[in-house]
């Protein structure tokens, strides 16, 4: 601003220097060099006369701005000094206020510390305790095993024995009777197996001779109940009619077979694809499979090998495991579900009893489906919620890639409140019954046993099922 106003006046003081020398030289008739010598003396004049000026207002500018200064550096200066004295006294304050507070919080850790060494003292007496009391408990059982097996001798002696031998038994003056009666009833509650040797060797006859049935059971639309895909159920063929899974599958783990029956269901159920691919090639396919068989390097090396060959049905292939198997799975087991990810399978959950686990991670591992009884959907049967109402499970399933079916439908009017959830998939009796798959279909598999035979030996390594 002063600089403008400087140049302002410099312009001024040459407008009023020229004007003169014009004034002179046309009015008064003085020679050009006189009338531009006068007009530069009166310009020299008025620049004299104008700097003195001009220093005194700059120099009138520059008190007022230290005044300003002077007057925020003193209120500066109160400030610090408030600030001084609170430190000060905070500084006098605080050691006083840490010995009080650190007082208190000595005495309460003194007094933690005393707790603890009581509760160490006592659990050591109860720990002493329970040791003198389990071991006259294992004294007592072991007293009861040898009394049992004495009087299991008894019984066996008793029924060579004529039947007025049982009367006797019975009579007040024989010792103790009363004993004997217990013993044998604790007996047969708790130690004497509920295994049929027959059957469990009938049933290991009908797996290595593969005497098994397939049978398919639709999952359809809701509520127009077309059939969308089916599930693969497996049965055997015995000699009083068809097992069913629920009775031979401990019997195979524990013949460690169920490898091989794994074998033969899924390469049957491919074969089945190929016949239902030839009328409806959006029709798919949920196969049953041990989460132990993925553990063992010889079945799922072969398994691996076969998905290879068929990659073109990965999209109607479901491989489908129990929630409470899927629970105890290992690193291992994780890795191989991976990996036949990695070949475009995808996997479903069967027997869901608990909606509170991590499906976002189950999705990312290669989970499309979840499958969940009505009874359970509808509260008439056990069922674990989270924060997610059952009326809100499909659609929250279905933000993390899931997709909600429900099964074991059994009566019309659970279709009924169950359209209420909107689910979109149903499997039940309600709508078909399991039917096994027509012979002339598993006729062609017979090029295929000998990866069956191949694939066999994976039984012996560490294999068992938790499905069905």
């Amino acid at each position: 601003m002063n600089r403008s106003s400087s140049t302002m006046i410099l312009i001024a003081m040459g407008v009023i220097a020229a004007s003169a020398a014009v004034v002179l030289f046309f009015q008064l008739g003085l020679s050009a060099g006189s009338a531009l010598l006068v007009g530069i003396g009166l310009m020299l004049v008025m620049v004299t006369l104008q700097q003195p000026m001009e220093r005194r207002r700059e120099r009138a500018w520059i008190e007022n701005r230290l005044a300003e200064i002077a007057a925020v550096a003193g209120d500066g200066e109160a400030e610090i000094e408030k600030i001084a004295a609170r430190l000060n006294r905070l500084e006098q304050a605080l050691p006083g206020r840490v010995r009080e507070q650190t007082g208190e919080l000595a005495a309460e850790v003194e007094v933690v510390g005393e707790l603890l060494r009581q509760v160490t003292e006592t659990l050591a007496e109860l720990e002493s305790t329970v040791d003198g009391r389990l071991d006259g408990v294992n004294a007592r059982f072991s007293a009861l095993e040898r009394h049992m097996r004495e009087t299991e001798d008894t019984g066996r002696r008793s029924r060579r024995s004529r039947s007025d031998d049982y009367l006797d038994e019975d009579r007040p003056g024989r010792p103790n009777g009363g004993r004997d009666d217990v013993s044998a009833s604790m007996k047969n509650s708790l130690f004497v197996p509920d295994t049929d040797p027959a059957f469990d060797r009938e049933v290991e006859r009908l797996i290595r001779e593969e005497q098994i049935e397939l049978h398919l059971q639709p999952v359809v639309t809701l509520p127009q109940r077309l059939v969308r895909s089916y599930e693969v159920l497996t049965r055997l063929k015995g000699v009083s009619g068809l097992i069913p899974a629920a009775e031979f599958i401990p019997v195979a783990e524990k013949s460690r077979l169920i490898a091989k029956l794994d074998t033969y269901q899924v390469i049957r159920s491919f074969q089945i694809l190929k016949r239902l691919t030839q009328r409806n090639s959006d029709v798919g396919l949920y196969v049953n499979l041990s989460v132990e068989s993925l553990a063992s390097s010889t079945f799922f090396r072969e398994f691996q090998s076969f998905l290879s060959q068929n990659r073109a049905m990965a999209d109607l292939v479901q491989f489908e495991f129990r929630q409470d198997a899927l629970v105890e799975m290992g690193p291992l087991e994780i890795e191989s579900l991976r990996a036949v990810s990695d070949l475009g399978f995808h996997f479903s959950i069967d027997n869901v009893t608990d909606l509170r686990v991590d499906f976002r991670r189950w999705s990312d591992l290669g989970f499309r489906s979840i499958k969940v009884a009505a009874d359970r959907l509808l509260g008439r049967a056990p069922l674990v919620t989270g924060d997610i109402h059952v009326e809100d499970m499909a659609g929250h399933l279905q933000r993390q890639g899931l997709t909600l079916i429900v099964d074991r439908v059994e009566q019309e009017a659970q279709v009924i409140d169950l359209l209420d959830y909107g689910l979109t998939f149903g499997q039940g009796n309600l709508f078909s019954s399991p039917r096994q798959v027509r012979p002339e279909v598993l006729g062609a598999a017979q090029a295929t046993a000998g990866a069956s035979a191949r694939t066999a030996t994976a039984g012996k390594e560490r294999a068992g099922m938790s499905r069905r």
